[in-house]
This record gives structure tokens, sequence and C-alpha cells, in this order.
């Protein structure tokens, strides 16, 4: 179609003004484009602050320190102790001193109630826990446990007498209205009990020496805790207890670190494998249950 003068010089005007709306959208859309390609590389150098913030410096913060701080709670014969002049000692003390050793750092023990102590350990008061405590899948979602450090299991002890002896088989036999049953605060035993006793009423307290005194004073039928402490108790007292000969279950007991803390809990496996190979371990098991040479230290008997 052919255009007359006034209709070309129209038409052509138009697309010049268009030229700098075309530009413009050109620019804009270039703008966008570079807008978002500089947003995604923000989001990336993002993230790789955020993953250098997850890297796990456990480890290198207690070398950096040169300190090993570790929460414990004292009165949990043989594994955590404190002698008549009040220095930590005790099996899982033992091991912490040979561990803090290995790293070349020095060991801080923090005294804390067992009912306390993971928070503790989450506010970031010590490294590590070492409490004799128990792997359960409540504590696992918390907290990371290492591998085992001993394999130990839950005792019921009574007060010797003949109506005791007749009475009382089996954790369920005790299961009764008017029997009240001590244990040690948000111990195994009392998770295990609060689940599994009926009728029953359980009796909590903070040392496992408040559970000797509940039952000799009749304030509890029985108390439940750790099948090492209880033969210590029981010989201690002379016979004074008797020990339902099946352990209620079978537990192990780890260290325990923050979740974040994979490097420091690494190193402790490491150790104590290397522990166990070297006959350290042994040395400590034999000193601590076979022997039991702290006595006079801790208890001023032999």
């Amino acid at each position: 179609m052919k255009l007359g003068f006034r209709q070309f010089f129209l038409h052509t005007f138009s697309l010049l003004t268009l030229i700098p709306s075309m530009s413009s959208f050109a620019l804009t859309e270039k703008s966008v484009t570079l807008k978002v390609a500089q947003e995604k590389n923000d989001q990336a150098d993002s993230n790789k602050l955020t993953e250098n913030d997850k890297i796990d410096k456990s480890l290198k913060k207690v070398l950096d320190a040169k300190v090993l701080k570790v929460c414990s709670d004292a009165g949990f014969l043989p594994f955590e102790m404190k002698t008549q002049t009040g220095e930590w000692t005790g099996f899982d003390i033992d091991m912490m001193k040979h561990f803090s050793k290995s790293l070349k750092v020095e060991l801080k023990m923090i005294q804390i109630s067992f009912d306390g102590i993971i928070p503790a350990l989450i506010s970031g008061k010590c490294d590590l826990i070492a409490a004799g405590m128990t792997v359960t899948p409540e504590r696992e979602k918390i907290v990371a446990f290492s591998d085992s450090t001993f394999i130990n299991g839950l005792s019921i002890a009574l007060k010797n007498t003949e109506d005791n002896k007749s009475a009382y088989k089996s954790l369920e036999d005790l299961d009764k209205d008017d029997n009240n049953i001590a244990v040690k605060t948000g111990y195994t035993s009392d998770i295990y009990l609060s689940k599994t006793l009926k009728k029953a009423r359980i009796l909590r307290f903070d040392q496992d020496s408040d559970l000797v005194l509940a039952v000799t004073q009749g304030r509890a039928k029985a108390f439940v805790t750790d099948t090492t402490y209880v033969n210590l108790m029981d010989k201690d007292k002379q016979n004074k207890f008797i020990i339902l000969p099946t352990k209620i279950v079978s537990d192990s007991f780890s260290i325990a670190a923050k979740k974040s803390s994979k490097e420091l809990i690494g190193s402790f496996n490491e150790f104590l494998k290397t522990w166990k190979e070297s006959g350290g371990y042994a040395r400590a098991e034999k000193f601590y249950f076979q022997d039991q040479l702290w006595r006079s230290q801790v208890l001023g008997v032999k």
C-alpha cells in the first residue's frame, strides 16, 4: 500500500516517538535482570555465611581456651564423688582427667544438680556432661551422646525385714496404693517408673544418699537406682537391705554434648577407644568397682 507524504510523515514520526519508550523498556528489563542476579548472588553469599556459621568449632573452642568444662553431679558413687576435702574423684572424673590430658588442656569440673544438667549444657555453662547419664530416646532429641562408657542397670532395694522378704519379689509386688518408692529426680529410674507404676507413689530426691535415708527412716518402701550404687550401699549398710534379684532394665552410660559438638564427641570417642586399648579403662574399673580404694577418701571408711 502506497502512503501519501502526510501519511508517511505521521507514520515515521510515530515510530520515532516509540524509540525512547522501547529503549526505556529494554533498560528496565536489563535492570530487573541485573537486580535478580544480584539478589541471587547476595543469597549465595548469605548461604555461605550461614554455612560458615554452622561449622563445628566445639573442639577448637576447647583447645583455644585450653580448658575443658564438664558438668557433673557429685554424690553418684563411684562415678562422680567428692573427697572429704572437697576434691572431685570417681570413675567418670578419672576418665575426664585422662581425656583433658590427651587434649593438653585443663579440666574444670562444674557442680550442677542432675535435673538441671542438660539445660546447663545447652546454655553453654559446660562443654560436656559426665554424670552417669543413661542414653534414652528423649535425651537423644536434645543432646549428642558418645560411645558407651559403662553398661549398668537399675535395681530395687528394700529394708531387710522378714515381712519384706516374703511380700516383695518384683516391681509389680511393690506397685500398691500404700507404697512409696524413692528415686533420683530426672534419673532413669524416675523416667522408667513414671511410665510403669500404676498405684505406688514416686518420691523424688536430689541425691542417692537421700534415697537410702528415705527407706531407712520408713518414708519409702523401696528405692530404685543404678545397680552399682545399690550394691555399694548394701555393703556399707552391712546387708541392711534386700536387693531384688532381677534388674529392672539394663542401660548404657555415655558422655553428653550439644548436638552441634560433633568434633568434640568424636575426639572423645577416639580417646575412649585408645584408653581401653592401653588398659587405662580396666585399671580405673578395678580401682573404683573392685578394690574401691577411694572409700577412705570419700566415705572415711575402708
